[in-house]
This record gives C-alpha cells, sequence and structure tokens, in this order.
C-alpha cells in the first residue's frame, strides 16, 4: 500500500475511533455533569493531572522513540520493544510507590481542602501500571500504520467508561463513579489491545537500546511534560487560589470547547508523525503533506471555534444555566485555544520527524516561563475568565513561533501558510460574524432550540461556503459523485 493510501486510511479509521470516542465522552460528561457536583469534577481534574504528569516520565518518550527507531534488523527492533516495555513497567511501579506515600501531600494545596483528593490519587494511580501493559502494542499499531485495528482499543474502554461510570453516578457514588470509570477504561484498553495484536513481552532488555530510545525519547517526554506544565499550570492556580468547585467549572469549560480540537490533535499526531517519519529524506514531498494535512485540519478546527463561540450560552442551557452559568465566558475564549492547539499540533510532528524535538522543548519552556509570570495576576484579578483568556493570548503568540521554528525544517516562508489555510479561516469569519448578526437580530434567546437549529444553519452555511471558494474539496467531493453515477 502506498503512503498516501495509508495516511489516508490512517486518518479514516483514527478520525472513526475519535469521533465515536468523543461522541462517547461528550454524551457522558453531560450527563454527569447534571447529576454531580462541581467539586466532584474539580477533585478529578486535579488527580488526572497529577497522574498525567507521572504517566509522561513513567513513559519517558519511548512511545515516541519506537516509532522513529530503525534498527538493525527485525531482531533488533523486537530487542528495542521488550526493552521499552520492561522500562516503562518498571518505572510505573516505582511511580504509583509515591502516590501511595506521598498523596496526602495535595489536600492542604486547595483553597477549600477536601480529604477526598488523598484517596483518589491512590486509586487511580493503579492506572499507572495497568496502562503499561498497553503501551508499546498500541505503539505498534501506530507505527505499522495498522489504525484499523487500533481503533479496537480506543473505542472499547470508552464504552467501558460509560457503563460503569453513569450507572455509578445514577446511584449515589459521586466523585467515584468517575475514578472507577477511568480505571476500568484503563484495564479494558489492555485486554482489548492484547486481542487485536499478537505481541507479548519476553525477558528481553539490551541496556545500549535503552540508551538510544531515551536518547530521542527525553527530548519528547521534556517538551510533553512542559506542554502539560501549560495546559495545566492553569489548573493549579484555580485549584489553589479559586477553590475545587471553580476547577469543576473551568475544567468541563476546557473539556467541552477543546474535545473537538483535542480530537483533530490525536487524529493529527497518530497518524502524521509515522507518515512525516517515512519521508522525512525527501523534503519536496515532506512539505507538500505537512501543508495538505494543515490546510484540512483548519477545515474542521474552524467550524468547531466558531460555533462554540456562538452557541457557548445554549450549550450552557442543556447542562444546567444555574449550576455552570459562569462557564459561557471560559469556553468562548478556550475556543480560541483550542483551534490554535489543532494547528500547531502538526507543526510538533515537523520537529519530531524532522529530527529537531527539542523544539518542542524550546516552545513549551517559553510558553511555561510566560503562564507563570501571568497566571497569578489573571487569576485574582479575573478568576477563570483570565485563565481562560490568557491560554487564548499564549496560544497566538506561541503559534506565530512555531511557525518560524517550523520553516527552519521546511525550508518554506509565510505565504504558504495564507495558502493553506487562507480558505477555511476566511469563510471561518465570515459564517462566524454573520450568524452572530442574525442570532443577535432574529434569535436573541438562549436555549436548547437555538443550539440545534442555529448550529445546523452555521454547518450549512459553511460548508456551502467551503464548497465555493476552495477548489480541492469540491473537486474531490465532485470527482465522488461521478464515480457513483
Amino acid at each position: 500500500m502506498s503512503l498516501g493510501r495509508q495516511v489516508r486510511s490512517g486518518v479514516f479509521w483514527v478520525a472513526l475511533a475519535s469521533v465515536l470516542t468523543r461522541a462517547l465522552s461528550i454524551l457522558t460528561r453531560l450527563v454527569l455533569a447534571i447529576l454531580l457536583t462541581r467539586e466532584a469534577f474539580g477533585i478529578v481534574a486535579g488527580a488526572n493531572l497529577f497522574i498525567d504528569v507521572l504517566y509522561l516520565i513513567q513513559e519517558a518518550g519511548f512511545g515516541s522513540a519506537l516509532i522513529y527507531f530503525r534498527g538493525k534488523d527485525e531482531r533488533e527492533e523486537e530487542a528495542a520493544e521488550h526493552t521499552a516495555f520492561w522500562f516503562v513497567l518498571g518505572m510505573a511501579v516505582v511511580l504509583y510507590a509515591l502516590v501511595l506515600v506521598f498523596a496526602p501531600l495535595a489536600v492542604p494545596f486547595a483553597r477549600d481542602p477536601n480529604p477526598l483528593i488523598a484517596p483518589v490519587l491512590r486509586v487511580l494511580g493503579i492506572s499507572l501500571i495497568i496502562g503499561a501493559f498497553a503501551r508499546v502494542p498500541m505503539v505498534r499499531l501506530s507505527k505499522q500504520m495498522d489504525f484499523r485495528r487500533r481503533a479496537v482499543p480506543e473505542v472499547g474502554p470508552n464504552l467501558v467508561n460509560v457503563a460503569v461510570a453513569l450507572p455509578l453516578a445514577a446511584l449515589g457514588f459521586g466523585v467515584w463513579s468517575l475514578v472507577f470509570g477511568r480505571l476500568a477504561s484503563s484495564v479494558s484498553q489492555v485486554i482489548f489491545a492484547w486481542w487485536v495484536t499478537d505481541w507479548r513481552p519476553r525477558l528481553v532488555f539490551v541496556p545500549h537500546l535503552a540508551r538510544d530510545l531515551f536518547a530521542y525519547g527525553k527530548h519528547i517526554a521534556g517538551s510533553q511534560l512542559l506542554i502539560l506544565g501549560i495546559t495545566n499550570i492553569d489548573d493549579l492556580f484555580v485549584i489553589r487560589f479559586l477553590g475545587w468547585g471553580p476547577e469543576g467549572v473551568y475544567d468541563n469549560a476546557y473539556r467541552f470547547s477543546n474535545l473537538p480540537a483535542t480530537q483533530i490533535t490525536t487524529v493529527v499526531n497518530r497518524v502524521m508523525f509515522p507518515a512525516l517519519a517515512r519521508i522525512r529524506d525527501d523534503m519536496a514531498y515532506f512539505r507538500h503533506v505537512y501543508f495538505r494535512a494543515l490546510s484540512y485540519v483548519s477545515l474542521f478546527s474552524v467550524p468547531v471555534a466558531g460555533a462554540t463561540i456562538l452557541f457557548a450560552p445554549d450549550f450552557v442551557h442543556l447542562i444546567g444555566a444555574e449550576k455552570w452559568r459562569d462557564m459561557v465566558v471560559p469556553m468562548q475564549y478556550l475556543a480560541v485555544y483550542g483551534f490554535m492547539r489543532s494547528l500547531a499540533a502538526n507543526m510538533g510532528n515537523v520537529y519530531r520527524a524532522g529530527g529537531r524535538p527539542q523544539y518542542l522543548t524550546y516552545i513549551a519552556t517559553w510558553r511555561l516561563a510566560t503562564m507563570l509570570l501571568l497566571l497569578y495576576p489573571f487569576t485574582v484579578r479575573w478568576g477563570i475568565v483570565g485563565v481562560s483568556l490568557l491560554s487564548a493570548l499564549v496560544a497566538l503568540v506561541d503559534f506565530v513561533i512555531s511557525i518560524a521554528l517550523a520553516n527552519r525544517i521546511l525550508r518554506t516562508g509565510w505565504a504558504d501558510y495564507v495558502r493553506a489555510l487562507g480558505p477555511t479561516v476566511g469563510v471561518g469569519f465570515l459564517v462566524t460574524g454573520g450568524m452572530a448578526a442574525l442570532l443577535l437580530a432574529f434569535w436573541p434567546q438562549s436555549g436548547i432550540p437555538r443550539l440545534l437549529g442555529g448550529g445546523a444553519l452555521y454547518l450549512a452555511l459553511y460548508t456551502l461556503l467551503i464548497l465555493a471558494f476552495w477548489e480541492d474539496p469540491r473537486t474531490r467531493l465532485l470527482q465522488r459523485l461521478q464515480m457513483r453515477r
């Protein structure tokens, strides 16, 4: 199969898995937002933040390193996989021991201390050890670009999460419904991953291969830790200075406004990194694939951001206007952040596949320093609205820096970005502005009918204008229609 067909097939299967996964996540979170308190979401969000940091330390970038690694022969590549498995598992055991000992230290951190955070951390920490058993099988599927089979251990665990979390929440288990849902999801991912692959770990650990993997992976892990810090330092400030309830509001605002962008990023990273890594020696083709992917990412992320900004008040009516009323403005600012993040994700693949993973560290260091400098005044002065605004502003500046660094590898200029993003961004501004004026004049009352009707009209207008002004998708659509005749 040609690389182009592999990429298209990979995009299809990863996108399908992502759409199903996120649809389930959105529906589950919608119901849970009605059933659970703001504090329950805040406590689990804080615990997940800590566990996610440990997960990146545990993985040490070995997943990306295995995709990039080219052994002398098949035996060496297999040895590298087994070496990575034992390293990740060993790190998981050590880190979970630290969770058991130090979890109580998280209790006094929040403005309104809640003793539940310690046992929640200890239970969620088990997922570090469980997840280690699925890591290498999942990476192998990505490296082989077998995203059809990989879709099973991605969608399946979300079904398990729904099946566990919703009944427990309905029965009154509160915060533990979220905890046990995630833990059940981790267990099921291992089962599904081992079911769809024939890879099994062997007692093989080669020190020099571990060093080689770490030499590459440390840059990935370092940048991911910094990025995680950047994307979650705001949560720490909210927890510390505002409390668990505001953190629950902020976490839901982030997740609802960024769920689509997060999944676009997931599709791009899982498919484009192994694809670009294969063609890194052919810069002309490398450039072509990158800009084509960038334009199609914007095709989906532009209307997602625009619709979120327009219909955030209507969405909050859906889950409870009284409980979640202060989520509207943060959702709108975070939609801008999510849009910029979806575009910048593909630049990260350029750095990694182009052999410059340290660029990720440079960008992440700058962003973290900026957030640390400005978060306190923004949080104290404007609360979660200020935190959301700062995230959007930093993402805009970060996007410009990311382009400048990507151009060093691509050897291209800004005009190529205008050509790649111009049609979708232009149409997005036109449709969003027009719909805002239309809603203000003829449908000012927020609510579920405006969310459904206005959302459908927005999507229809965006689609029609894209087909009118952007030749590539219009040509592809016409070709497909002709083939079916």
